[in-house]
């Protein structure tokens, strides 16, 4: 294209919009570009007007050109690079000072400069500002020369700077001594620009304050504009830096009340030891701080203040929390020096405490001792799982003094007293076997048995330690003297408790060892030490009986005389159950909770498979209302209905520690014999049923009268009573109660007394039960409710609010029915419900109405 019309020139400046570069469609490198001016938009120019090296012409770059009016367009020409530092065309200058980009308004200071005052352009660029936009501002000052915004009359200027930009100017107008004196202005601006750039930098605020906190010295009210951490290290800074004493101690003071007020442990971290020490600033640091300090103080005890600190130390623990104590000791747990010192150690865990006491021992008799007692206290106020721990830490030599010697375990205890024995002194032998008795009395009793196991023979069986026999098992004790028993010395007897004894006469008669010999012995000493216990009277005598079997029965009576006269006391003297071990079977239900058997034999036909029948034995439980395998013995699983084995019959071949009178009775070829027995192995379950029911309703057993326990009428028991046993008379005779009925009621389970139900069903006599009404079981003519069981009336009445309640219309008095399946009586013809009520009607006629309220029928009771 060639030039078109009159040329006319304009002096511009602008931008480089790009340059050269490579030409995808030509495939060579650009000869030309465009630059961006203002108001005339992007200016082509060619390589022949560049007066300037190419490669200079970056994106960006400022030019200065003549403009020339081609065709439609413009073109640029004449084109140089604009550095306005060197500029001395006034036309350019005026150009960049008029120029939209407040960049190049900025820049023109440069030029400004060269030919007016400092004074001139601070104010020129002031009068710019004004009347720029927010944006335009910012730019502006990105690029006016340092010199116009360093200027004293430049603080309005640099105000528009961003707070570190105005910082950083305002460092450079600081002098190097900042104790000279210093401009206020403009120390009150650097106050106000760290003020307010704290909040956007607190790290290179923190950095500052440690070139400048010379300012703030005489400044408390700039100081108190610090942020907190910056004002701590304002004042750590002049504290650790001022030599005037009065000035210090002002500033460790304002140091002190922000340390007491504020709660942050991180304030801490920048104030040096130093500071620390002071009196101000001591009491309120952390203990562990306090304690660091002290501790980096102490390299010998020939340090004069090693005393001083050692008890400082000790000070601080002491008013430390104890949860605290753990951290404190580890500043200073590799320092034997301060932590082995008697005013720290008790501070200390009770593991080192007791190595460190370990250590000192030596031959000063006089300090042992000391340090012995000093180890007997932590034992003594350490817990029973930490104790042997701190034991295991002791030498030997110092676990066998007396002081030591009551914290160890047992069996250690006890090996120590051993080893003390000496034969040459009896009297001082004598004190080391009771303390081993006592010993072995304070443990368990598993322990016990144990212990007495690892004792020789002449220890085991000296005063002190037979003392404490009758607390082991039964079978235990019998083990450990049977070699004694069994060759007819019974020196050991009076030390055996009670289940012992019986278990030995068991053990007599199923091994059938040396059985005179022993009652030949046992009469020696009875002679001298009688045997008062009523139970073991009773075994004694039925073992006497196998040497005397033509006085059988006459035994029999006098032990049924004895134990039955023993319940009787025991149950009107104690509150306590009455315990009949190991003379009465047990019974070992999963659901009757009473301890001895009653079950009873039961003879039922069963059909065989080829229709013959034959009869099956075995027993009945009155308490479950159900039959229940007899006792086998070695048979794994005793059990029917939720039962074990009923033990009706005696069983001696099994182990004699499970034997009961069953199987002495049977040893002994004794048979009970009763007037008013009718089978001899109906004795013990009866016997034990009257030892259950006492357990259980032993107020009910006694007599209304005297008070006194009723012993049995062994006589009474139907075959499906709940009892073994359910008459019961007062031994003073018919004036006081006699043949009281107790049983427990099938309906409810509360108990039937016949001192209080009055009335009988017709059926079988049951006594009715005062609490649900309940009287025969599965009765076809009997309803709960239809006669009152305290006063006899016929047809108690439905309470309105509960169908199951009833109430006496004579009496007031009121039974609970129980749940539907067990209520009792005839069948209503119309509906099918079970139990229809008996009462009287208009006509004074009894009648049976159906409870059902949606049937109501009713049929004559006649």
């Amino acid at each position: 294209m060639r030039e078109i019309g009159v040329v006319k020139s304009f002096k511009e400046v602008g931008k480089i919009k790009w340059f050269g570069g490579f030409n995808n469609q030509t495939g060579q490198i650009n000869d030309y570009g465009f630059v961006e001016c203002q108001g005339k938009g992007d200016i082509w120019v060619h390589r022949t007007e560049i007066y300037c090296s190419e490669s200079d012409l970056k994106e960006g770059t400022l030019v200065k050109f003549e403009l020339r009016i081609y065709g439609n367009g413009y073109r640029a020409s004449n084109l140089h690079l604009l550095n306005l530092s060197e500029e001395k065309d006034s036309d350019i200058i005026e150009c960049c000072f008029n120029h939209s980009d407040p960049k190049f308004c900025a820049l023109a200071f440069w030029a400004y400069l060269n030919n007016n005052s400092i004074e001139e352009a601070v104010s020129l660029a002031d009068k710019k500002l004004n009347i720029f936009l927010p944006w335009q501002k910012n730019r502006f000052l990105d690029y006016v020369p340092e010199t116009i915004l360093m200027h004293y009359k430049a603080r309005n200027i640099r105000q528009l700077l961003p707070y570190n930009k105005q910082l950083k100017l305002c460092l450079q107008l600081l002098p190097d001594d900042l104790s000279i004196e210093i401009d206020a202005a403009l120390r009150e601006e650097v106050f106000n620009i760290i003020s307010n750039l704290q909040n956007e930098n607190l790290e290179k605020c923190d950095k500052i304050i440690g070139k400048l906190y010379k300012l703030y010295v005489d400044y408390p009210e700039a100081r108190k504009r610090l942020n907190i951490k910056l004002h701590v290290k304002c004042l750590v800074e002049l504290i650790s830096n001022l030599e005037s004493v009065s000035i210090r101690d002002i500033l460790l003071s304002e140091l002190r009340n922000i340390l007491v007020h504020c709660k942050l442990g991180i304030l801490w971290i920048n104030i040096p030891d130093c500071i620390i020490l002071e009196q101000q600033i001591w009491p309120i640091a952390s203990g562990d701080r306090r304690i660091g300090i002290l501790v980096s103080q102490i390299s010998s005890q020939q340090d004069l203040n090693y005393q001083d600190n050692i008890l400082k130390i000790a000070e601080i623990l002491e008013d430390s929390a104890e949860e605290d104590i753990t951290k404190l000791i580890s500043i200073f747990r590799h320092k034997n020096l301060v932590k082995s010192h008697d005013a720290i150690i008790k501070f200390l865990p009770a593991v080192e405490q007791i190595t460190i006491l370990g250590a000192r021992l030596n031959e000063n008799v006089s300090e042992n001792n000391k340090t012995i007692s000093h180890i007997a206290k932590i034992l003594a106020e350490s817990s029973s799982e930490k104790v042997p721990i701190l034991l295991s830490k002791l030498p030997d030599s110092v676990k066998k003094r007396d002081e030591i010697l009551e914290f160890l375990l047992p069996e250690e205890k006890i090996l120590i007293l051993l080893s003390k024995l000496k034969a040459e002194y009896k009297l001082e032998n004598q004190d080391i076997i009771q303390k081993i008795g006592n010993l072995i009395n304070d443990v368990s009793n598993e322990e016990r048995i144990k212990l007495i196991d690892k004792l020789p023979e002449g220890v085991r069986y000296k005063e002190p330690i037979l003392k404490i026999f009758h607390f082991l098992l039964p079978e235990d004790q019998i083990r450990l003297a049977w070699s004694f028993i069994a060759d007819g010395s019974l020196f050991i007897w009076h030390y055996f408790s009670r289940e012992a004894k019986i278990l030995c006469v068991y053990r007599l008669a199923k091994e059938n060892t040396n059985i005179s010999l022993f009652l030949t012995e046992f009469q020696r000493i009875h002679n001298t030490n009688p045997e008062n216990d009523d139970l073991i009277r009773c075994v004694l005598k039925i073992l006497w009986a196998k040497e005397h079997p033509n006085r059988s029965n006459e035994v029999f009576q006098e032990v049924h005389k004895i134990l039955t006269n023993y319940v009787i006391q025991y149950a009107k003297n104690s509150t306590e159950p009455i315990n009949l071990d190991p003379l009465l079977p047990y019974c070992k239900p999963t659901e009757v909770k009473v301890k001895y058997c009653e079950g009873k034999l039961w003879e039922k036909e069963k059909i065989k498979t080829t229709g013959e029948t034959e009869i099956v034995i075995s027993a009945y439980c009155p308490r479950a209302r159900n039959n229940c395998n007899l006792f086998e013995l070695n048979k794994s699983s005793n059990s029917n209905f939720g039962l074990y084995g009923a033990r009706l019959s005696a069983e001696c071949s099994q182990d004699w520690k499970n034997w009961s009178l069953l199987e002495l009775f049977k040893a002994v070829d004794i048979v009970p014999s009763m007037p008013d027995l009718k089978k001899a192995e109906d004795y013990l379950p009866k016997l034990s049923g009257w030892i259950n029911r006492i357990n259980e309703i032993r107020s009910r057993l006694k007599c209304s009268v005297c008070e006194d326990i009723m012993p049995h009428n062994i006589e009474y028991s139907q075959f499906s009573t709940r009892f073994r046993v359910t008459v019961f008379s007062c031994k003073h005779g018919e004036d006081h109660d006699h043949n009281i009925y107790l049983n427990e009621c099938w309906g409810c389970s509360a108990i039937v007394d016949s001192r209080e139900s009055k009335y009988q069903s017709k059926e079988d006599k049951y006594y009715i039960c005062i609490h649900c009404g309940s009287g025969t079981q599965h009765s076809n003519t009997y309803t709960q409710g239809d006669i009152c069981p305290k006063c006899g009336t016929i047809g108690m009445e439905v309470s309105p609010n509960n169908k199951r309640y009833r109430k006496c219309h004579s009496c007031n008095h009121s039974i609970k029915l129980p749940e539907e399946r067990k209520i009792t009586g005839s069948n209503c013809p119309q509906c099918g419900t079970r139990g229809m009520m008996l009462t009287v009607n208009q006509k004074n006629k009894k009648i049976r109405v159906c409870h059902s309220d949606s049937c109501r029928y009713s049929i004559s009771a006649t």
